[in-house]
This record gives structure tokens, C-alpha cells and sequence, in this order.
């Protein structure tokens, strides 16, 4: 009790030493209480968080880049993915609403379009298949980057057209809405970037490996044969190591397969040597661009002369000459058929 009285005093005694210097006053409770201040924090401005935007991405602008594998013809791409995106900026058809940007950095893409030589699967679709992308809807979450795969084969027109075709997949368009989006139908008229026709080149194959094989059948026999081989060799040395006709020099071995060859060899019952080629149309156009494989018939039984036969028969198809005067000697026609001498450059 004591206690609780002498620290009452104290307190009374504080309250008057730090007033405004009146006499205190014992019973008086009034100077005793010091003025209170209340001091509140100001309420905080609350700023909504934005709502992100409905698509997979998350972003207004969708950021698109492309890249070229290795095994794709090195060439510039941007001008049609550009107008792809051009395309498709500002359409609302999709799954979503998206605007693009397009960057070049591959590394800051969302979307990156790859350009492949060969696409050779696409969710059950087969080795035409000339474009893939990945059916993205608007409850999807993207990955970084979604790829779209494009062959690098076409012109910059239908290069265009099939970015367009495999971007309506990153909205969540499929081929059922072609009604709406024409160029979502599931077949899309390309046209191949336009090659050098056979007739114009000045080497008429896309390789320099040959693979040889000797028909026999009816022909020549076994005992034979090793002396046809020899001397086939021996004519084809000319293009393979003793010319300098050829910015790059050609290769030639035999192979047991006829399947695996592209250069068939038979004897038959005509004079001199003929031939048979096959050629592909890999442009869009009407005209051959590259020889993919030929049969050689060499009229000759005489297999001295089958070398000089089939290395002049070479001569043509490798050199695509338009008569034999665009030959390098021995084959260019000054010589007398078949002498010796011919075989010096």
C-alpha cells in the first residue's frame, strides 16, 4: 500500500515539474496529464496490378524471331515474316486477341520460327508437311519460345503464306476454320524458290559422289568383267584426278546395289555410247534443274575403248556441254577416235 501511495507523489510531482510552471496543485489531476498528439500515417495510393492480357503469353505484344538451322538455305527470311505478322495485327480471329512485334534477336523471340531444310514428321502429318506449329489457345501457358518450323524451300510469297497458316495454330485456329481464314486451309499453293535450269548450268548435279554400278546381265561375262571394271576406272581418272576442268572433283566408286547407284553401266549391242538420264524439276517452273541419276549403254565389246566410252559420256553430263566442240580434248572431236594419245590433257 505504501508503496502504490509513494509512487502516486512521484507522479504528481513529475507532471507539475514538466508544466507550464503554476504552483501545483495536489488534488488538481488536470496538470498532471501532458497534451497527447496523435500522429496517423497517411493512407497509401492502392494501384490496381494490371490484369495480363488474355493469351498464352501474357504479353500485349507478342515478340516474333526467326532462325535458320544448318541445314537451310542461308538467306533472309524477315521480309516474309514480317508480312506474316503485317497479316495478322489487328485481326481478332483466334482464340485471342494478339499484336506482334518483330525482333531480331532469335534469343528474345516468344515465338521462333525455325527454317529447316526437311520436315519430316508433324503430329501424324507426313514429309510434305511444309510448315508445324503447336495449337495454342487462350488457357494455354506458352513456353519460352514456342517454335514454328518452316521449310526454306519457297519463294518469299509462299514463304509468307505458310507463316501466316502456322501462326493462326499459335491462336488456336486449325484447319476447319479455313472458311473464315482462307489461308488456314490444310493445303497451301507454294511456289519453289526459282533454280537455274539444267540447260543454263555449267555442272548438272547437286554431288560429287558417284556410285557406280556394273550391270553385267547378258552382257559380259565373269571373266570379263574384272577387265571392263579396270578400265571404266581408268577412263573416269580423267575427270577425278588428272583435269582441272571441274571447280570441284568428282568422286567415283562401284556398289553391289543397283538401288544404291546413280550411275548405271551396261554393255549393249549399239556403236559408240548412249545414255539415259533422270532429272528432277525442283523450282516451280516446267524445265529439269539437276540430274539425279543416268544409265550409260556402251556399244563397245572391246574393252580397251570402254574407257575413252564412258569417260566421254561423262564428259556430257557433267559438263552439260551443248555439242562435244565445248569438250576439253581428247573429247572435243579434233582427234581421231580411240588413239592413245587422246588420254593427255
Amino acid at each position: 500500500m505504501d508503496r502504490a501511495v509513494l509512487l502516486l507523489c512521484f507522479l504528481v510531482l513529475f507532471a507539475g515539474c514538466v508544466g507550464q510552471g503554476s504552483p501545483s496543485t495536489p488534488n488538481s489531476t488536470a496538470a498532471a496529464t501532458p497534451e497527447s498528439v496523435t500522429t496517423q500515417a497517411p493512407t497509401p495510393t492502392m494501384t490496381p496490378t494490371p490484369t495480363p492480357p488474355e493469351n498464352p503469353f501474357g504479353t500485349e505484344q507478342i515478340r516474333v524471331g526467326y532462325a535458320v538451322a544448318e541445314d537451310a538455305k542461308n538467306r533472309s527470311y524477315e521480309r516474309a515474316v514480317v508480312g506474316a505478322l503485317d497479316f495478322w495485327n489487328n485481326r481478332t480471329a483466334g482464340s485471342y486477341d494478339a499484336n506482334y512485334t518483330f525482333v531480331s534477336d532469335p534469343d528474345e523471340a516468344q515465338i521462333l520460327i525455325r527454317f529447316v531444310d526437311t520436315i519430316t514428321y508433324c503430329n501424324g502429318y507426313d514429309n510434305l508437311t511444309v510448315g508445324c506449329a503447336p495449337i495454342l489457345t487462350k488457357s494455354d501457358t506458352a513456353v519460352s519460345p514456342e517454335t514454328v518450323t518452316i521449310e526454306d524451300d519457297y519463294a518469299v510469297s509462299s514463304t509468307r503464306e505458310i507463316i501466316i497458316h502456322e501462326l493462326g495454330h499459335t491462336r488456336g485456329l486449325d484447319h476447319e476454320n479455313h472458311s473464315e481464314i482462307p489461308a488456314m486451309n490444310a493445303t497451301v499453293d507454294t511456289l519453289l524458290i526459282p533454280e537455274q535450269d539444267l540447260e543454263n548450268r555449267s555442272y548438272g548435279w547437286n554431288t560429287t559422289d558417284f556410285r557406280v554400278y556394273f550391270d553385267t546381265a547378258g552382257s559380259v561375262s565373269s571373266t570379263e568383267e574384272s577387265d571392263y571394271r579396270r578400265e571404266i576406272r581408268e577412263g573416269w581418272k580423267y575427270w577425278s584426278t588428272e583435269t582441272d576442268h571441274l571447280e570441284a572433283q568428282p568422286a567415283f566408286r562401284f556398289v553391289d546395289s543397283k538401288q544404291e547407284a546413280n550411275i548405271v553401266v551396261k554393255i549393249d549391242g549399239h556403236e559408240g555410247v548412249r545414255w539415259e538420264s533422270w532429272a528432277l524439276n525442283t523450282d516451280s517452273d516446267d524445265s529439269l534443274e539437276v540430274y539425279e541419276n543416268v544409265t550409260l549403254y556402251v556399244g563397245e565389246r572391246n574393252p580397251e575403248y570402254i574407257d575413252y566410252n564412258t569417260a566421254l559420256a561423262l564428259g556430257y553430263l557433267l559438263l552439260n556441254p551443248e555439242n562435244e566442240t565445248q569438250l576439253p580434248e581428247p573429247f572435243d572431236g579434233d582427234d581421231e577416235f580411240g588413239k592413245a594419245e587422246r588420254w593427255s590433257d
